[in-house]
Parts: C-alpha cells; structure tokens; sequence
C-alpha cells in the first residue's frame, strides 16, 4: 500500500479520470474560514495494488474542493457526490469518480465532494462537513449557466458517512454555519434531490453506526447532539425526493435503523422517494458473488434520475 503525503494539492493528482476536467476549491483562499489554524498533515492513500485502478483516499483536509466531471452530453442535471470513509477519511475513487462516469455518460454533470473532516479540529466541530456540502450546492448554482445546468436540477449523492452527510444537506440545508464569505452564500443551499447508498443515518445508541458517530460527535456525545444529527428526525415537507438502496446484509450500517428509517420519515411527510434493498451486497456492496443483483444498483438509480427528477 503506498501512501502519498500531499501538502499542496495538485490538480494532475485528480483530473486522471476519463471524464474529470477541473478542480474546483470551495472557499476564496482555498483554506476553509474555520480552518485557519487547524494543524493536521494533508494524507491521500493509495490502497490499490493495481496501478490501474486508483482507490484513494484523502485525509487531513483544510482545503476543501470538488472536482468537475462533465457530462458527454449534457442534459442539464447535475450530481454533487459526497464520498464515504466513516468521517475518518474521503474515498474518493470508489465512492466518487468511479461512480461519476455512468452518470456523465447519461448526461448529468457530477461534482465529487472532498469535504473536511469533523474530528480534525475545525472551528466547525461537526458542522464542517455540511458546511463544505452548502458551499458546493452553491458554488454550482452560481456557476449553472457555465456548466449548462438547470439550477433546480441540482441533487446530492452519499455513500455510507457520505449518505449522512448527504441527508444531513438535504435536512439541515437551511443551518447557518460560519459568517458570511461573499454572494454566494446568500443562494439556496437545498438539493433538489437525494441518492443515498447504505447511508449513515441515525445516531442514536441503538443502530448507529458507532465509528462515524464517535468521530463526528465524539466519545460520548450528548443527547442534543445525537439527535441534531439524526436526520430521520429531521425529515419535513421541504426534504427533497430520496432514491434509498441497501443491501440487508449490511452489518456495518445496519438497514433498518438507517436507510430504513429514513424512507419511512419521507413516506409519513408524502416525500417521493423510491427503496431499494438488495439480499447481498454487504456495506458498499462489496459482495464477492458475480451474479448478485446489487451490481445494477447504478442503474436503477439512473433509471428513477430519468423517470422521476429529470424528465
């Protein structure tokens, strides 16, 4: 496994994918306002064995950034994908651009998400990731007409910790975090819609999923705390429609408590949304039978985007 320390970022490091064509920081200076006197050493991990096939992942994040993966043939939408890694790290390959490329080759245009990371000490604490998630809602609604997107088609993907950190944008899209930067702070931070995978949701003591929890809240976080960031409980009428899949052998992220209990919020408010659980797949879908149906996950994912949010 070899590990590359990065302490400037370099946009050649990034841009390797097929369809990746920009960098794009997500504050003015590039170091997050909240981040100014956090002292952490920048880490991207390469833990693939095949230099042909990147898996890495980035830690120590002061400079928060997403990369611009654009659509052969834009239809319009636009995808921002917040990558897993139990808010201990941002994997960025397997949850990001690998999955960036189906949706770019069907027209949407995807930003993946290297958000900063709670337990590295930001002024933020916890909020850190969501701020770095409003930023970048924002950031692409000032830039559509650039890109060629309907700023009302602008959605959210997590996977795992990227799952909450998703459905905590589109439940607590409306939180002040910080001062204000510059204008685009003042445009709307909502996505439009939601794809969560095996997400994060609850932080209760029964069903969490403990190693995102104690990195996010701590040791032993409070009860406010606790349900602050449970996001089942925050669903309302406002919660953009949700495309929800998981595998029910899933022992890391357990279904029931978190994707699943997500979908039945969204169904007590009348949210659209759409539920899918597959019998194996494990977490991320890491099941080593070829034929398991989660391997079309994507697609139908794609199917409900074409049927549903973008027609």
């Amino acid at each position: 496994m070899k590990k590359i320390i990065a302490l400037i970022l370099t946009s050649a490091i990034f841009l390797a994918g097929t369809f990746a064509q920009e960098t794009i920081y997500l504050w003015p200076e590039k170091t997050a306002p909240g981040s100014k006197n956090v002292k952490v050493e920048h880490e991207i991990d390469e833990r693939s064995g095949n230099p042909e096939i990147h898996d890495r992942a980035e830690m120590g994040i002061t400079q928060p950034y997403m990369t611009l993966y654009k659509a052969e043939n834009p239809n319009g939408a636009a995808i921002l994908i917040a990558p897993g890694g139990a808010y201990q790290r941002v994997v960025y390959d397997v949850e990001g651009g690998d999955r960036a490329k189906l949706y770019c080759a069907n027209g949407y245009t995807c930003f993946v998400l290297n958000y900063r990371l709670p337990g590295d000490g930001h002024d933020e604490g916890p909020y850190a990731p969501l701020a770095d998630a409003q930023r970048a809602i924002r950031i692409i609604r000032s830039r559509a007409a650039e890109y060629g997107i309907n700023p009302n088609k602008i959605g959210v993907m997590g996977s795992s910790a990227g799952g909450h950190l998703a459905s905590c944008l589109g439940t607590k899209y409306e939180e002040k975090i910080g001062s204000k930067i510059d204008e685009i702070d003042d445009l709307d931070a909502r996505p439009d819609f939601m794809i969560l995978c095996y997400p994060v949701i609850t932080m209760s003591d029964e069903g969490t999923h403990a190693g995102s929890r104690k990195v996010l809240l701590g040791e032993k976080p409070k009860k406010k705390a606790k349900l602050a960031f449970s996001t089942d409980l925050l669903v309302n009428e406002k919660t953009p429609p949700a495309f929800i899949v998981l595998s029910q052998n899933d022992s890391s992220v357990k279904p029931y408590y978190n994707g699943v209990a997500f979908a039945q919020k969204l169904s007590e408010k009348g949210i659209p949304y759409e539920l899918h659980i597959f019998q194996d797949g494990k977490h991320g879908f890491k099941t080593k039978d070829p034929n398991a149906t989660c391997k079309n996950w994507q697609q139908v994912s794609l199917d409900w985007l074409n049927a549903y949010i973008n027609k």
